[in-house]
């Protein structure tokens, strides 16, 4: 299923969507944040012909063509039942990331959510243990300043990741598992381990190593990854069809007010490039899983 074109009024969209549907092209409707409407073309290889009828519309709009008249009067009926079921299907389809996870079994289908947050815990534990301060040191990125790699390119590699399992105390530690469970745990539900643990280990190495360049070798936690979770998942909710994402407002508006904090140094100590890092890497692989960028190169490239 694909996006054709931008929105358009309710009115032009639901009588766009008649001519298509009596062109033998099956669509439907969904509306857009601003109360404008947008049609999807259910199979895909109806896009290139659903594209050239939008841009003869576009042109001349009040065409013959184009005048419920000259449509089958049963066009009508079939586009809002479509419309209908696809809002039917789209609620049923929905988690919402701030609560609904909670109400699922978290060892069956979160196995991956669930390894994250005890290896977090237990690293976390460890490192304040008298005696384990040397276990600890080994999950730094490094102990050295300079952006040479000292012990990665002496074959240390773990390190590349393992800093996102450190925590300063238990606040940290509980802000981060708190959204790790539910962002990641949504993530999982939908995308399947593999995609979370590849996710997760490949954000991992990027923000750890721009942390490590832009500030130094000093540095923990998981929210350079949580912040790229929520940039996936906040794209994906806004860009793919029927996304099983649903961020609420106050939930981005937290993340966003606690990033901007960081960034303007109210809130000390933060290692703000592997926020800002994340938050970016996520969006971006939320716009291509979403099939954003490919339809808007489509769209370029035809203009």
């Amino acid at each position: 299923m694909r996006r054709l074109g931008e929105a358009m009024p309710k009115g032009d969209a639901e009588r766009f969507s008649r001519f298509l549907q009596h062109q033998g092209i099956d669509c439907e409707l969904r509306d857009d944040d601003h109360d404008q409407v947008m049609i999807w073309i259910i199979n895909e290889d109806h896009l290139d012909t659903a594209e050239q009828h939008l841009r003869d519309f576009q042109t001349a709009p009040e065409d013959v063509r184009f005048q419920a008249k000259s449509l089958a009067p049963s066009t009508h009926i079939t586009t809002t039942n479509a419309v209908s079921k696809a809002k039917v299907s789209e609620r049923g389809r929905m988690i919402d990331v701030r609560n609904e996870i909670f109400a699922r079994s978290p060892s069956r289908q979160m196995p991956i959510t669930i390894v994250l947050i005890g290896l977090s815990v237990l690293a976390t534990l460890a490192s304040g243990l008298p005696g384990l301060g040397g276990f600890s040191r080994l999950l730094y990125f490094s102990e050295y300043l300079g952006g040479n790699f000292p012990e990665i390119m002496h074959g240390q590699i773990w390190r590349l990741v393992t800093p996102i399992f450190l925590h300063g105390g238990i606040w940290h530690l509980l802000f981060n598992m708190m959204w790790i469970y539910q962002l990641g745990g949504a993530m999982e539900i939908h995308e399947g381990s593999r995609f979370l643990l590849l996710f997760t280990l490949i954000i991992s190495v990027l923000v750890n190593t721009a942390e490590y360049l832009a500030t130094g070798p000093m540095f923990i936690g998981m929210s350079g990854v949580v912040y790229a979770m929520l940039g996936y998942a906040w794209i994906m909710s806004r860009h793919q069809y029927n996304s099983p994402y649903e961020l609420g407002p106050g939930t981005t508006f937290i993340m966003m007010a606690w990033l901007v904090l960081c960034l303007v140094g109210v809130i000390p100590g933060v290692a703000n490039t592997q926020h800002v890092i994340g938050l970016f890497l996520g969006g971006l692989l939320g716009l291509y899983r979403s099939r954003y960028i490919s339809t808007w190169l489509r769209q370029a490239r035809r203009k």
